[in-house]
């Protein structure tokens, strides 16, 4: 499930921004619960870690997948896609909440450019 390499806040990050995703509609089923289960081992957290993470503010995950690379926050899209469609159920609620997170935490913004100018110039 995971071809990109996380540090551990970036994983916690990525976690939560999914829960949130999942508890939008106010119930996490079976296939919910299960794919959730699964991106917590490939994101090699803990169940005690994640419980540990839910006492920090959401605005703290969204600060840390805002700056990661566009390779990262494109994994975390793809994260975020596979748990709406994890009960195979879309529910409106969880387009919502998806299109919230992909904006808040400029999932889709390209890595800006540095274009550094010379100091050297032609004589």
């Amino acid at each position: 499930m995971n071809t990109i390499s996380f540090d551990f806040s970036e994983s916690l990050s990525v976690a939560r921004l999914v829960y949130s995703l999942l508890i939008s509609d106010e119930k996490i089923g079976p296939l919910e619960s299960a794919f959730f289960e699964q991106l917590l081992q490939n994101l090699n957290i803990k169940p005690a870690e994640f419980e540990f993470s839910l006492s920090e503010t959401i605005e703290n995950a969204y600060a840390i997948v805002k700056v990661m690379p566009s390779a990262k926050r494109r994994e975390c899209g793809r994260f975020l896609r596979m748990a709406v469609n994890a009960d195979n159920i879309v529910e409106l609620s969880e387009l919502s909440k998806l299109n919230e997170i992909l904006d808040k935490a400029s999932i889709l913004r390209p890595d800006k450019k540095t274009n550094k100018k010379s100091d050297e110039t032609f004589s």
